[in-house]
């Protein structure tokens, strides 16, 4: 018998000689840089062979010969090729599995050959994408620092078997990378505001009725008055006749806006007490599902198969109360953004969540869905603000709803929101995919050695995110996340990447992730002058920033374009130009008031008739609440959409300054506002967000101290979660500024 050792001994020559055997046999279609077979197709697919060619010279510098075969043609059984399309089928490879969104694919590895297929010549581009990755190849952004080809002097064709769909008819990521490399897109579920079937210069002269009554009046525009039977009828012939051209699906959405009918018959169809919540106002979804439904019913019986999609958003985003089957060519596409745009489905902490995740479940049990999301914090684009603990959540949530497609309007910048963006890319093609694998996956190949620290980094935000107790939109929740603590911690996590970095490209991708970092610490600075009514030096902190977002929009770490400085200039800059304007020069502060006022809401609009503004006023019912420093939703003040007041007293100087004086208010989120001062009206302003003042010269009592008193009206959306006084409200000597004369066109 063979002893032990020489048992082994001939165990491990057996091995060795095994592996030579499969090394031998190898289908290498390069080896060591050589060009070794061809890419074979019939002339159906060459964006693919394309593709291949182009990266695989990339790889390894090895440029392969792309043939289209002839009928009958086949490239040769010794000769290793890769070989696509049809050609791929003819050649034993299995039919990809089919999809309505026609995306599925198979790739198999047979003796030399390499053999893929998709149902249609863009779904072999994602065959092809599969193999590329499988050799190292990455496209994790859309900019310069985000490809990654590996260098690979061979390249194998073994070990091919995959069998592909997605698990979303329809896949979008707005300015991603380009379909064929992140296998979005899909099917075409049009999702858009669009009622244009029944033209006003044609029909308003002859039908006023089509259109909606509003003010007791009828009139011509994009509104109409849906219990009409023959606006469905229109809507109906419209689809039909596109269906007939080869459209597949289209829009069924209102227009954005709430210009809703207000006829008895439309009336009649909404459900008396059913409230959406966001606005506090009666839910539309009654009457427009029974609309969408004749509609549907219609189309379904002249043109099967055609989808007709709508928005769940604005005073229909709640499912109808009294609508329990519908037509099945209806699509429901549901909205987030009157939800809050921070955390998952799974936040405990968040109950605006755990609405929007009872409205996703309830319009599934109705009809088909799918989803329109944010991978942005709207409407704010400046600092970093992880959502990959979102991601995780909602997309597979989302799959288990049965939902049809995502279309994730998306803000391309890198240096923001880069992780998350991929991630989502890749879990909306399957949505139980390893997430965490996903995304080691892509710190190592663009971070190398630095990949712990980028990883702590972006792990660090996405803890802040989702562990801040704050739902405000825009910029008004941002402080919470990004505290001086967070701040510190990511520092450090970027200055260890960048010890740890080797290489230029590495390098510059810790310093995308750091100008992130930089935002940040621009917002905080500018927010917190704003906050001490120091207009210049919040003057002097927004400019450094705006150079600063140009700089990284240069650099292409954000490609954003309109948005390279997100919604800076939308909400901060006249802010800060109106305050700076009444500070300087012939202008000057004199005092700011109190961060915290005394507070309540007035849901019965008694305030006035019962003295609320006057310096006698009882006690009772206010409570002290923070305004520049926290919003309410912050301070866990549940949100009314109702009347507001606030009181707070301020002390004069001795000598108050010769000349007009004003009280200036930063930003009031309500409409009407009425001021009060020592129990007088002094004044009042309308608009919503946006600095307005108030003259107060002769009316203040030098120094002692004055009752500042403020109504208004926080009485519908402007922001998510908002209203009141959220900025400084501060006291200037000076006359009040001429507003800038607006150009006149030539």
């Amino acid at each position: 018998m063979m002893n032990q050792a020489a048992h082994r001994t001939v165990v491990v020559i057996a091995g060795l000689l095994l592996a030579a055997a499969c090394q031998a046999r190898a289908a290498n279609i390069v080896r060591e840089g050589q060009a070794l077979g061809a890419v074979w197709h019939r002339g159906d697919v060459p964006e693919a062979a394309a593709d291949v060619v182009g990266f695989i010279a990339r790889m390894s510098g090895a440029k392969l010969e792309v043939k289209v075969a002839a009928e009958g043609e086949r490239p040769p059984a010794g000769e290793p090729a890769i070989v696509l399309g049809a050609l791929a089928i003819e050649m034993g490879l299995r039919p990809p599995p089919e999809t309505a969104s026609r995306d599925g694919y198979c790739l198999q590895t047979k003796g030399n050959h390499l053999l893929a297929a998709g149902e249609t010549a863009m779904s072999t581009r994602f065959a092809v994408t599969h193999f590329l990755e499988a050799l190292g190849c990455r496209w994790f952004m859309a900019n310069r620092l985000g490809e990654v080809i590996p260098e690979l002097k061979t390249v194998s064709l073994d070990g091919f078997a995959a069998s592909e769909k997605p698990d979303f008819l329809y896949r979008n990521v707005w300015g991603f990378v380009p379909q064929a490399r992140s296998r979005l897109g899909g099917m075409d579920l049009p999702n858009r505001h669009d009622w244009e079937h029944v033209p006003p210069d044609k029909f308003f002269k002859e039908h006023p009725e089509y259109y909606a009554l509003r003010g007791g009046e009828r009139r011509p525009g994009g509104w109409l008055c849906t219990s009409h039977p023959d606006v469905a009828r229109l809507f109906a012939e419209a689809y039909v006749a596109k269906a007939k051209k080869g459209v597949k699906a289209d829009t069924i959405s209102p227009p954005d806006g709430r210009g809703f009918c207000e006829c008895d018959t439309c009336k009649a169809l909404d459900v008396p007490g059913y409230i959406e919540p966001s606005s506090g106002t009666l839910s539309m979804s009654d009457r427009y599902v029974r609309f969408f439904d004749a509609v549907g019913q219609q189309v379904a019986r002249d043109a099967p198969g055609f989808i007709l999609s709508f928005y769940c958003y604005s005073d229909y985003t709640l499912p109808p109360k009294t609508v329990s089957k519908v037509a099945g060519n209806l699509c429901a596409w549901v909205t987030t953004i009157r939800f809050c745009r921070i955390h998952g489905v799974n936040n405990p902490k968040c109950e605006s969540r755990q609405r929007y995740k009872a409205v996703v479940e309830a319009w599934a049990k109705l009809m088909q869905t799918a989803c329109y999301d944010y991978n942005y914090n709207l409407a704010e684009v400046t600092v970093p603000i992880s959502k990959i603990t979102y991601m995780k959540d909602n997309i597979p949530f989302l799959k288990r709803t049965g939902c049809r497609g995502i279309n994730l309007e998306s803000m391309s910048a890198w240096n923001l929101y880069g992780p998350h963006t991929y991630l989502a890319s890749r879990l909306m093609w399957k949505a139980d995919a390893d997430a965490d694998a996903i995304l080691d996956d892509y710190y190592a190949r663009l971070f190398g050695k630095a990949a712990p620290h980028a990883k702590a980094y972006w792990e660090r935000i996405d803890k802040a995110v989702r562990e801040a107790d704050v739902h405000v939109g825009s910029f008004h929740g941002v402080h919470a996340i990004w505290t001086p603590g967070l701040v510190k911690g990511c520092e450090a996590d970027l200055d260890a990447a960048a010890m740890a970095a080797e290489g230029d490209l590495v390098r510059e991708r810790v310093a995308l992730f750091r100008s992130g970092l930089e935002n940040a610490r621009f917002y905080l600075a500018v927010r917190e002058a704003i906050n001490r009514c120091d207009f210049a030096a919040a003057q002097a902190s927004y400019d450094a920033w705006l150079k600063h977002m140009d700089d990284a929009f240069a650099k292409q770490y954000s490609t954003m374009g309109g948005y390279k400085r997100g919604y800076a200039e939308w909400f901060l800059k006249p802010l800060i130009e109106s305050g700076l304007a009444r500070t300087t020069g012939e202008r000057k502060l004199v005092a700011q008031l109190p961060d915290e006022w005394d507070f309540r809401y007035d849901p019965q609009d008694a305030g006035e008739k019962e003295g609320y503004f006057k310096p006698d006023a009882a006690a009772d019912g206010w409570r002290k609440v923070k305004t520049y420093s926290a919003t309410l939703n912050e301070q866990k003040i549940p949100e009314q959409l109702t009347w507001m007041w606030y009181r707070t007293r301020l002390r004069a100087p001795d000598a108050l300054p010769a000349g007009p004086l004003h009280l200036w208010f930063g930003e009031v989120d309500g409409s009407p506002t009425k001021v009060w001062l020592n129990g007088e009206l002094v004044g009042e302003f309308a608009g919503a967000r946006k600095p307005s003042e108030v003259e107060v010269t002769g009316k203040l009592l030098a120094g002692k101290e004055n009752l500042v008193v403020v109504r208004t009206g926080h009485l519908s959306i402007s922001e998510l979660m908002l209203g009141g006084i959220v900025r400084p409200v501060m006291l200037y000597a000076g006359p009040r500024p001429e507003l800038p004369t607006k150009a006149k066109n030539p």
